[in-house]
């Protein structure tokens, strides 16, 4: 009897101690837009905050701060792409926030161009959601999500695995796909950017009021109500009862610079000491430093806002974990996906000061940001100085929610969690060394540079172009060999004095990069340093030429021109008449070439409407088989690339590339005893097209529309799922 007792009371132990077991934690990540380093109020260096904060305090004050936080990228397309592929940018593709385009000098005099990269990623990259669902989460995203299609154009949140998030239905915008938190019925409440809603028309005739039919009617507290975070708060409450993980990425502190909340815009304007403004215009030119009462107010309506979704977590059960709120099983990270937008002399925006630079800069002012961790095992109100960017989220995240390392994810970040458990103050890599040094690559006019930060030093190896036309690679001393801060302000470049941490670190950062296969900017013929030699050698293009779906270009050659060391063929399949947008979600993708003496060639994809070919002379200068205008000369919005081109191999070479998958759509249809009948009525419709002379647009691309859509319909043969035929498919006009 005593044994059969003593049994039990183990076997009761044993039951207590695996009901004591917390279950798999809830993840919120929040990814602020444009949040700078300085902007939190308990983080300010000099103590003297000017922006309110109370609930990124409280979290700062219950949780871990990390004060040497980077983003993968001074803006916010690559970084939040990065973030949730858990990779560099030079491995996405993604390198700044107006990809998928014909490379172009920006201006005549401009002494390099930005390489081709694309605009998002691809519906077929692993992202987090998608790892989290083998260890049951059920994920969401709100708010901004820049890692899709050109203009919020597919693939959307739940093209990439999260169950609840935005999409679109026959080009005809935006939803949220849960119609308890997204009611049709209460349609003028669903403001889809929520009270940060650009106001028109002006910025001061857009104040919230108490009115029920105002979509930001006041709350009970005068705050302007936001639908973004309602659905943050909703999603939580409606998922409960399952380990879930919320992308919540409010679209404050981005511009354009405004407020619904007038009380808030009255309390910084006094604050500042600045009238209340009675014109739109800039109530601060030339005045930098926390000097703007606009922006005040969106940080603190983000605060606000970051506030309701963390009260909520406080006050609410956790029916997965008896006796407890749902906080106590929940990690909280709040950080920014850029560092702090400065603005311009005519309107400041914030200061990131002491850090140099800001948004679109690779100094620390565009690249530090603001990383807070509240969760289980985290100790309250400590700080971490370990350098950390936001790709290391992906793995730290598959090892809170207990799902195993995967090498087939090629992720470059690297697991935290004993950091933000506190447990170490060293990254480590899969194979169990330190993780020694962090990587940039930016190719863009605002600041292009390489950039490296390893261990107490950080090396900018400028292009040329942008912040401070600096050329060259600059050496700073960011902290000092015991841990305090040293230069953050990037004011003392030590490349001359310390000529051997330069060129090691330069020779790392160049391995780096070409391991990854970039392609690097390419030189511009009219930048003053070009010699008359240097621009004598350019090989001109002299013929453009296609047969069937192959395309080519034949250029110069010879001993006094220089070879073509580069090529790629550059092509898009959906101009204006196939994008409901009016050809703003055009999107140019890249396909291998062929580098022969004097001639370039490469195989149209089926379906390609344009294309060109974007190549490098050994010398380093951009060459492309049409001449393009400078971005001064003919702005992007102005007119579409598939309209610069006055060739462009226009429609024929990829309709012939269609009519062949067509074809084999065709046989591999009749082996499957499909009905071909459709299909075979668009072939011939393609056929006719395809030999009419001269083309008519319309009827081509009709022929085209219809043929794609013949192949797509032919389900269950491995032509159907094609991707190219699949790539817009939430646009009807493809």
């Amino acid at each position: 009897m005593k044994k059969i007792l003593s049994l039990s009371i183990v076997l009761g132990l044993a039951a207590c101690s695996f009901a004591a077991k917390p279950p798999k934690p809830n993840i919120v990540h929040i990814m602020v837009d444009d949040l700078g380093w300085q902007d939190i109020a308990s983080h300010k260096i000099d103590g003297k905050p000017v922006y309110e904060t109370p609930n990124l305090d409280r979290l700062t004050r219950d949780g871990r701060r990390f004060t040497d936080a980077y983003s993968p990228s001074p803006v916010c397309g690559p970084s939040r792409t990065a973030f949730l592929r858990g990779q560099y940018p030079v491995h996405t593709g993604v390198y700044s926030v107006t990809g998928g385009q014909l490379p172009r000098a920006h201006r005549k005099d401009i002494r390099m161009i930005p390489p081709y990269y694309l605009y998002g990623l691809p519906v077929e990259e692993p992202m987090i959601p998608e790892v989290l669902k083998r260890a049951g989460y059920v994920s969401g995203h709100v708010g901004k999500w820049h890692a899709g299609g050109k203009h919020r154009g597919f693939p959307f949140p739940v093209s990439q695995g999260f169950d609840f998030g935005f999409e679109e239905k026959d080009g005809g915008g935006l939803f949220y796909n849960d119609a308890e938190l997204w009611n049709p019925k209460n349609a003028h409440k669903n403001s889809f950017n929520g009270s940060w809603q650009p106001i028109r028309p002006n910025r001061l005739l857009g104040f919230a009021t108490h009115d029920p039919k105002d979509p930001f009617q006041l709350d009970e507290d005068d705050r302007p109500s936001d639908h973004p975070t309602e659905l943050a708060v909703g999603f939580i409450r409606k998922n409960k009862e399952r380990p879930f993980f919320l992308n919540y990425c409010p679209l404050y502190v981005h511009g354009p610079f405004g407020t619904r909340d007038r009380k808030r815009l009255e309390h910084y304007c006094e604050k500042m000491g600045i009238p209340f403004p009675t014109d739109p215009g800039s109530p601060n030119t030339g005045k930098f430093g926390h000097t703007n009462p606009y922006y005040a107010s969106m940080v603190d309506t983000v605060d606000w806002s970051i506030g309701k979704v963390v009260d909520y977590l406080e006050q609410t059960d956790d029916p997965r974990n008896p006796g407890h709120k749902l906080i106590d099983n929940t990690y909280v990270i709040v950080d920014s996906d850029n560092g702090g937008y400065r603005g311009s002399q005519h309107e400041p925006i914030t200061d990131n000061s002491p850090l140099l630079g800001g948004k679109m800069h690779n100094y620390e002012g565009g690249l530090r940001i603001p990383f807070i961790v509240r969760g289980p095992r985290v100790q309250p109100g400590t700080i971490c100085d370990t350098p950390i960017n936001l790709i290391d989220l992906y793995p730290t995240f598959m090892e809170m929610a207990g799902v195993e390392a995967d090498p087939g994810l090629k992720l470059d970040g690297c697991n935290i969690l004993p950091m933000i458990e506190g447990k170490s103050d060293v990254v480590l890599k899969p194979d169990g060394t330190e993780r020694e040094a962090i990587f940039w690559f930016y190719p863009m006019e605002s600041h292009m540079a390489v950039t490296m930060r390893k261990g107490d030093w950080k090396l900018v190896n400028n292009l040329g172009v942008g912040f401070r036309g600096k050329f060259g690679a600059e050496l700073f001393r960011i902290r000092n060999s015991d841990g305090s801060a040293e230069d953050i302000s990037e004011a003392n470049d030590l490349a001359a004095e310390y000529p051997e941490v330069r060129n090691t670190m330069l020779a790392e950062l160049n391995d780096f990069m070409d391991a990854s296969g970039v392609t690097m900017p390419y030189r511009h013929s009219g930048h003053p340093s070009v010699t008359d030699q240097e621009r004598a050698a350019i090989p001109a293009v002299l013929e453009l030429g296609s047969k069937e779906d192959r395309v080519w270009a034949t250029l110069e050659s010879g001993k006094d021109k220089a070879a073509i060391v580069e090529a790629q063929l550059l092509y898009t399949m959906n101009p204006k008449p196939f994008d409901t947008t009016g050809g703003h979600r055009e999107t140019w993708l890249p396909a291998p070439a062929t580098i022969g003496k004097g001639r370039v060639d490469a195989v149209m994809p089926p379906g390609a409407t344009h294309a060109a070919f974007c190549m490098r002379d050994a010398n380093g200068f951009l060459v492309t088989s049409e001449p393009l205008p400078d971005y001064q000369e003919v702005g992007y919005a102005v007119k579409k690339d598939s309209a610069m081109v006055k060739d462009g191999y226009a429609y024929k070479p990829g309709l012939f590339a269609l009519i062949q998958l067509g074809k084999q759509a065709q046989a591999a249809s009749l082996t499957a005893g499909l009905d071909t009948s459709a299909l075979k009525a668009a072939l011939a419709t393609a056929q006719a097209q395809y030999a009419a002379e001269p083309i008519v647009e319309k009827p081509m691309c009709d022929a085209i529309r219809a043929l794609r859509a013949a192949i797509r319909n032919q389900q269950g043969i491995p032509q159907a799922a094609h991707p190219l035929l699949n790539r817009f498919p939430t646009e009807p006009l493809f």
